[in-house]
């Protein structure tokens, strides 16, 4: 009599055991474990912290007409932008080349608009035409646009550089141009690019 009741006593207290500790729940919540790396903000874009090569956020702040050029016509050079002998061989080494999709400058293009800056410096009676030309991939419209970036980002740097912007005009031509021919990244690398054209005036 006394074994089964102590074996009773035992079975009741392990079923109790059992059920408390299946009630046992886990912690309501868990705290996160915080990450050490925040990365930094970027900074704002600013005129002045748009540096050589920086992406150009908006075109050249000088309005622009439908032609391309520049709304000032009574300008000093004025004439020679209406009236003028075109020269596309004297600066075609400096032809500035840029990566897909990008009016971004790259440094290795910085030697040749420092040139090119250098020769208008010089040549005060002489004006420039920048033209912008992309690749055959993507849309008319696309290219247009993205060589009239092209075209402006160039005419910036070289404003910063000390040219003085009236003196340069531009135009795009999108992928109405190419340079090369070919349908492989061989032809189009260089027919991403804007193109230098010296304008001198005329002889009265």
């Amino acid at each position: 009599m006394k074994t089964s009741s102590l074996i009773r006593v035992l079975f009741v207290g392990a079923a109790l055991t059992l059920g408390m500790a299946g009630c046992v729940h886990g912690p309501a919540s868990v705290t996160p474990i915080p990450n050490p790396y925040k990365p930094p903000a970027p900074p704002p874009i600013t005129e002045n912290n748009l540096g050589p090569g920086a992406a150009l956020p908006e075109p050249s702040p000088i309005k622009e007409t439908r032609e391309g050029l520049p709304a000032d016509t009574n300008g000093p050079w004025a004439p020679v932008i209406a009236n003028h002998n075109e020269d596309a061989a004297t600066l075609k080494p400096d032809t500035v080349y840029f990566d897909l999709d990008s009016a971004t400058i790259k440094k290795t293009e910085y030697k040749k608009l420092e040139e090119v800056a250098n020769f208008l410096t010089n040549h005060l009676a002489d004006a420039l035409r920048v033209e912008g030309n992309c690749d055959e991939r993507g849309t008319e419209k696309y290219n247009l646009s993205l060589g009239e970036k092209r075209a402006l980002a160039v005419r910036e740097y070289l404003a910063n550089l000390g040219v003085d912007a009236r003196q340069i005009v531009t135009v795009s031509y999108g992928k109405a141009r190419p340079a090369a021919p070919g349908h492989d990244e061989a032809a189009w690398s260089k027919n991403r690019r804007d193109d230098f054209v010296l304008l001198t005036p005329k002889a009265p």
